[in-house]
């Protein structure tokens, strides 16, 4: 196998594609996805033009690749959380955290994911909605765990608490909120709780 520089034909086509999602996703987190072209992204990565169609078809492709990335270590996170032995409510609090702290930890991903990628296409469109049908999923084999009202649907209020949750967040990313981040967990987990704890009518008679 022919090699470059020490490295084969593909490693450098992968050492290309980081190179653009990286600089996609400083763009998109500072510019804003409506503000950002393809040209600036190769300008950014230090790349020829020829090099964006190697690895994206659009700059929705590669939103949609940035996408998929940050909701595939959201989703590693919260799976962690979800498996460990601690009682339900705990489980319930560290994931809501962790999606709290991806935010926090690099503030881009939270731009991308919560506000920037809503302006792109349906390329993009498709990754949240998989993304957040994960996280509903997740949610839902908590809630399970924790119901005691059979009018309750667990998979349609996951996707609820879920669906909440992110726009708390959103809000809280954009200053809207004037809370700490243990106060935002706080809330997201009284949704969770609301729900759990919810106890039928004629339990209460």
């Amino acid at each position: 196998m022919r090699t470059y520089g020490g490295a084969t034909a593909e490693e450098r086509a992968s050492l290309r594609r980081r190179r653009l999602m990286e600089s996609g996703l400083e763009l998109f987190s500072s510019r804003g996805y409506a503000h950002t072209s393809v040209r600036a992204v190769l300008r950014h990565a230090g790349l020829k033009d020829r090099y964006f169609a190697e690895s994206f078809r659009s700059l929705d492709d590669l939103m949609a690749a940035l996408m998929r990335d940050i909701y595939e270590e959201q989703i590693v996170r919260c799976a962690d959380a979800v498996a460990t032995e601690q009682p339900l409510r705990e489980r319930a609090r560290n994931v809501i955290d962790a999606v709290v702290g991806l935010s926090l930890e690099d503030p881009r991903k939270g731009r991308v994911k919560l506000a920037e990628s809503l302006g792109a296409g349906p390329l993009t469109a498709r990754e949240r909605r998989l993304g957040l049908r994960r996280m509903s999923g997740l949610v839902d084999s908590l809630l399970r765990e924790g119901l005691h009202d059979p009018r309750i649907d667990p998979a349609t209020q996951s996707v609820a608490v879920v669906g909440a949750v992110s726009e708390m967040l959103l809000s809280w990313f954009n200053g809207e909120l004037g809370i700490s981040r243990e106060e935002l967990v706080d809330q997201g987990l009284l949704l969770f709780e609301a729900i759990t704890e919810h106890a039928p009518s004629a339990s209460r008679e």
